[in-house]
């Protein structure tokens, strides 16, 4: 898509939005816009930005403030960040179909990625939630990250992906949930029937 010419205003706010990111490795929220740029309706903003994305600048998640991608601009964040694709979401509860999404992007700390390979998934669900994992939160998993007994991992069960711990009792193994109302998967002799997609190794939560 050939980009469109800007206004001065959507390009004040366009250059804006790319300094923002490279100092902090992820994108302003409406409301930093707004104080920024003298703005004082965050509509009006939303006008600007429904614009960019119209002219070919930008491509907006619908979901979270933050998810803001730049189109043929480098916008190259800090090195204290990481850039990680959301490639789906992860059932806490019982294992459910994993669901692709859009390959949406998020800068991350690297203290939260530890691997090169780390990708983000959303949880859905409660089954997690006495390990501090909620439903809509995201998750950081690293597939380079084998399985240890009491590490949260994300898990194909068959065709379907669930998070859990991973726990081994009395010689045998089990995806266990931290909900006491759930009951632990048994997979002791699953065989090729189970594979453990990776390590969780950070939660992301946006405050609301």
């Amino acid at each position: 898509m050939e980009k469109q010419p800007l206004t001065s205003r959507q390009r004040e706010i366009l250059d804006f939005m790319e300094a923002f990111t490279r100092d902090s490795g992820y994108p302003p929220t409406v409301r930093e816009i707004c104080a920024a740029t003298g703005l004082r309706s965050p509509r009006s903003v939303s006008q600007h930005l429904q614009a960019l994305e119209r002219k070919g600048h930008i491509r907006r998640g619908r979901e979270k403030s933050r998810a803001i991608q730049f189109l043929g601009a480098t916008v190259a964040p800090s090195d204290r960040v990481a850039e990680l694709p959301l490639i789906g979401t992860v059932s806490a509860g019982d294992p459910s179909t994993m669901i692709e999404e859009n390959a949406v992007k998020y800068y991350v700390d690297r203290e939260f990625t530890d691997g090169a390979r780390s990708f983000l998934m959303r949880i859905e669900g409660n089954s997690m939630t006495g390990a501090h994992m909620i439903e809509g939160d995201m998750i950081v998993v690293n597939p380079d990250r084998g399985a240890e007994d009491g590490d949260v991992v994300v898990a194909r069960v068959g065709e379907e992906t669930t998070v859990k711990r991973y726990q081994q009792v009395s010689g045998r193994t089990y995806l266990a949930p931290a909900n006491p109302n759930m009951a632990a998967i048994d997979i002791t002799d699953s065989g090729d029937r189970v594979r453990i997609v990776g390590r969780v190794v950070g939660v992301i939560r946006t405050m609301t």
